[in-house]
């Protein structure tokens, strides 16, 4: 009866906090008039919104396999479909790392709902499209296996690690390491069935095995084919754990590290073993490290397409809750009853109030719709004020009024396609007909297309020798903005100067002192000035 009674206690006290982690995301995502991630939540939601009508998406490792296919169903009511499976995600992330720390016999094991949660850089991406959600829920369904000792079934979820994201090969080399130090050599075989599976559907799709290798956009970025992404200080994600972990979880992992130093001490002198400390010797420390030390390296020799994100850490935030709850767990096994208590309020109050200046948000009770925040940044929403409005709402309404609303626009923009509700991908079947029989066609009048295909981005744009091969249609629009335009389009406004048959029609000067978000509409026309 007391271990049902302990159990039910256990059980409310997370029901309860879960419902608190809901109310304050759900506040979040009411707010919010934007999704966390900039541009890539748009383009990751554009992937499972066009997927179905291009299934080679499924395989693009830019948007992530696992991802679009999980975000399929979703993004059939639109980008808010998807926006709620990764609020879904967290949920379900908070619930499992629950679910773990009852297993490995943590005291208190709710506590660590917050520590996951409310890590600011969880809350900050919670309303988004990224991809680092479903990677962290993935991953602790992974650990949670594991410590339910079912071992085939953990390896065989892990070996998909690398179609969830990129980071996934160096996850997988952490829990293959686990394997092989622990002589679970029979079990390691497991680990290649994602991959394997995964290389046999690219083999009969792509027509190459490797594609895994060969088509990801990271190794193509390595070895030169794209823009610099920058880099930084190695320390640079040990410096911003205020942004990632938070103080409070960040300074129980480093207590974590001094306490397995500790235990690995007891163990060679044939101390009895602990679970909670074997997992954490074993699998979370092993986990997080490899994470780590894998973006800090690539941040600070600007290898892979790194930018420094630090976003990414969403990924192993359930692992760094796991480590945190060790700490606490062992301090609170000393049974000082006004300490435990202490460490409960400690923790919940602590973790909350230390989120939001973390993420860069205001506490709910001074959130508003039109506060100049990371989360209410205004984007769609029409106002009377001109000056108000962001550049490119005012370039897509002059668009919209003009003789040109229904001529091919080309941008660089992915919220402009999920606005429209542009195609992405339609364009090029529309320039390059093909008939039944296999035979190239003359393509129809931008006029005759589908609306949705009437869209292109600006890095297809052949801008060598003043445009001299440029295959751009007559009266094509180009939305350029002096950010993603000229970065991820290559596209500077020197550039689109130079191209004699593209002619400015109007400039929208953007709020910034850099310049950064101006935006200028430009029209091909049949005759250079």
């Amino acid at each position: 009866m007391n271990v049902w009674f302990k159990w039910g206690r256990n059980s409310n006290a997370a029901i309860v906090s879960v419902f608190l982690i809901l109310l304050v995301n759900g506040m979040v995502a009411y707010f919010a008039q934007v999704p966390a991630g900039g541009q890539d939540s748009w383009n990751h939601f554009l992937y499972a919104r066009w997927a179905p009508f291009h299934p080679n998406l499924l395989l693009d490792q830019w948007g992530k396999p696992f991802f679009t296919l999980m975000a399929l169903p979703f993004a059939r009511f639109g980008i808010n479909g998807v926006l709620l499976m990764n609020h879904l995600c967290i949920v379900g992330t908070a619930w499992i790392t629950y679910l773990s720390a009852r297993r490995m016999g943590f005291k208190n094991p709710w506590m660590v709902i917050f520590l996951f949660a409310w890590q600011p850089i969880v809350l900050a991406n919670v309303h988004s499209a990224l991809t680092e959600p479903s990677n962290a829920f993935i991953l602790i369904i992974i650990c949670y296996l594991f410590a339910s000792a079912r071992w085939v079934s953990a390896t065989i979820v892990a070996s998909f690690l690398p179609l969830v994201r990129s980071e996934g090969f160096v996850l997988l080399a952490a829990i293959l390491l686990m394997l092989a130090l622990r002589n679970r050599w029979k079990i390691m075989p497991f680990a290649f069935i994602g991959i394997l599976l995964y290389a046999i559907v690219g083999a009969l799709i792509d027509g190459h095995w490797n594609w895994i290798v060969t088509k990801n956009p990271y190794i193509q970025q390595e070895i030169g084919v794209g823009f610099d992404a920058g880099h930084g200080n190695f320390w640079y994600y040990a410096l911003n754990q205020k942004h990632i972990a938070g103080m409070i979880v960040g300074m129980m992992v480093l207590l974590s590290m001094i306490l397995l130093g500790i235990y690995v001490f007891k163990r060679i002198q044939k101390k009895t073993p602990s679970n909670a400390n074997q997992m954490a010797l074993w699998l979370w420390w092993p986990l997080f490290s490899f994470f780590f030390l894998a973006h800090s390296i690539l941040w600070w020799k600007g290898a892979m397409g790194s930018h420094g994100l630090l976003r990414v850490f969403v990924v192993v935030s359930p692992i760094m809750a796991l480590l945190a709850h060790q700490v606490l767990d062992t301090l609170m096994r000393l049974e000082i009853r006004w300490l435990n208590r202490l460490v409960k309020y400690f923790v919940v109050l602590g973790m909350f109030f230390l989120a939001f200046p973390g993420a860069g948000m205001p506490y709910p009770w001074n959130m508003n719709h039109h506060d100049k925040t990371p989360i209410s940044g205004s984007l769609f929403n029409p106002k009377e004020n001109k000056l108000l409005q962001n550049p490119i709402e005012q370039a897509l309404n002059f668009i919209a009024k003009s003789p040109y609303k229904d001529n091919l626009l080309s941008h660089q923009l992915p919220m402009v396609n999920v606005f429209c509700n542009f195609d992405p991908w339609a364009a090029d079947g529309q320039l390059h007909p093909i008939d039944k029989f296999g035979n190239w066609g003359n393509p129809l009048p931008v006029s005759q297309w589908p609306s949705e295909s009437r869209a292109l981005y600006l890095w297809s744009l052949d801008s060598k020798e003043g445009g001299k091969n440029d295959w751009f249609p007559e009266g094509t629009i180009v939305l350029w903005d002096n950010f993603h335009a000229r970065r991820d389009g290559n596209k500077s406004l020197e550039t689109m100067r130079s191209l004699t048959l593209y002619k400015e029609l109007v400039f929208f000067k953007g709020n910034t002192l850099d310049s950064l978000d101006d935006v200028r509409v430009f029209i091909k026309t049949t005759h250079s000035d």
